[in-house]
């Protein structure tokens, strides 16, 4: 029960000035007195909402844990997609924005609309530059990294042949692969404009489902409205510059076994916990290199 205690006080110590340091919620409350920059990208005019089921644990692929993300679309070709929890908590946050700044008592309402998370991630394509794609994530305790890479190749082989309806449109197929994963879209031509959720791109159409060949990743559209917002991204100035494969290659490690950079945080706490011998935990990401 000691040990049960302690753990929980070290997260609370650690944990809430890093989300109010390192989160997207603008300000945070954070007791430094760190306000990030927003930078503003665009204004978005298109809103999709996905279903993102994904299996944590390989060991038992019936067992999926299920998010709310959203794909933003601006009018210019740039889209912005996360989960929406974090979506939402960044929209309440911002809109009470006093010269840059948040009242503490804003950021803590801002947190409750997040709801259910799993992962604090930015996709942004088609910026900087038009075949671009902007990644900004978080690593655990060891803060926000950022990475520009080329537009993703699926390398699509489209079937107009073989269809289906999604949310009312008629989809059209395509397979492709990517990072170790096959993958089967389903696009429809209806909404000329060749995005979809997470890194998914290059199809003469949006793409409203798309699941890996292993069933291990799935997402599907569960709305589409006409709608207007900022894009931004916040915190930019706080960020570390990084690579794609460097930044797959941390968050592996950090994932496998959180406890561990928890342990090299204090070496009393190591210790009394033995953190550091934690074992290794399941670890299923969609990006497998």
């Amino acid at each position: 029960m000691k040990q049960l205690s302690l753990i929980i006080i070290l997260i609370s110590v650690c944990i809430l000035p890093l989300h109010s340091q390192i989160s997207y919620v603008p300000g945070g409350g954070d007791p430094l007195g760190y306000h990030p920059r927003i930078d503003t990208l665009d204004t978005y005019s298109i809103q999709v909402k996905y279903e993102m089921k994904f299996v944590p644990d390989t060991l038992a692929r019936d067992n999926y844990n299920t998010v709310t993300t959203v794909l933003n679309l601006s009018p210019k070709g740039l889209s912005f997609f996360r989960e929406y929890g974090w979506f939402r908590s960044d929209s309440v946050a911002a809109h009470h924005l006093e010269n840059g700044k948040i009242r503490h008592s804003i950021s803590n309402m801002a947190y409750k609309y997040m709801g259910k998370t799993y992962d604090n991630y930015i996709i942004v394509k088609s910026w900087p530059e038009k075949r671009a794609l902007f990644y900004v994530g978080l690593i655990g305790l060891e803060g926000r990294f950022e990475y520009t890479e080329d537009m993703p190749d699926f390398g699509w082989k489209i079937n107009f042949n073989q269809t289906k309806e999604i949310a009312g449109y008629i989809c059209h197929a395509a397979k492709g692969n990517y990072a170790g994963r096959d993958y089967q879209a389903w696009f429809t031509t209806d909404i000329p404009i060749s995005d979809g959720p997470w890194k998914f791109q290059g199809l003469p159409g949006l793409i409203l489902e798309v699941s890996s060949s292993d069933n291990e990743y799935i997402y599907t559209c569960m709305s589409i409205r006409q709608t207007e917002g900022p894009l931004y991204v916040v915190g930019r100035d706080k960020s570390f510059k990084t690579t794609r494969e460097k930044f797959l290659k941390a968050k592996k490690k950090y994932e496998t076994n959180p406890a561990k950079a928890l342990a090299a945080m204090s070496s009393k706490i190591q210790s009394n916990l033995n953190l550091k011998n934690r074992a290794d935990v399941p670890y299923n990401p969609q990006e497998k290199y």
